[in-house]
């Protein structure tokens, strides 16, 4: 029933519903993965092979300049106040859970081609240079 209240209550806030519900998100997460390469798995690795593959997808011979393109720099990622207290009310309807926690962790924000929340040291094929979306 809280998960009810919460989804309505981000509806009235104007909340994307990828933010209030994990399976919803987690269905989006995926199709940025089969079709758009979001990815590396873990960004703190050097996934030389994951970024080779992204360079050669954007014709670039320069995989350092493939490694530049992030979400975090991307027109779509959206890490407006009003965008992050939404993440943070979806996280935050788990009991015991701290929401700001989880944001700063993965450095997430929405992605708002995919319909996600997506973390700044990832990327996919979508990217487009000019962000991110801060207000």
């Amino acid at each position: 029933m809280r998960d009810v209240i919460n989804m309505l209550e981000a509806m009235e806030r104007g909340c994307p519903p990828a933010t209030q519900n994990i399976d919803l998100n987690l269905k989006n997460r995926k199709k940025a993965i089969d079709e758009y390469m979001y990815g590396p798995l873990d960004p703190n690795e050097p996934n030389e092979v994951y970024w080779a593959g992204i360079a050669k997808e954007w014709n670039m011979d320069d995989i350092e300049q493939a490694k530049s393109a992030r979400c975090g720099n991307c027109a779509a990622f959206d890490i407006s106040d009003r965008m992050l207290d939404c993440i943070a009310r979806g996280i935050g309807s788990e009991p015991g859970s701290d929401p700001m926690s989880t944001i700063d962790a993965g450095t997430l924000g929405y992605c708002k081609f995919l319909k996600f929340k997506c973390a700044a040291k990832r990327t996919c094929t979508a990217w487009v240079e000019g962000g991110p979306i801060r207000q």
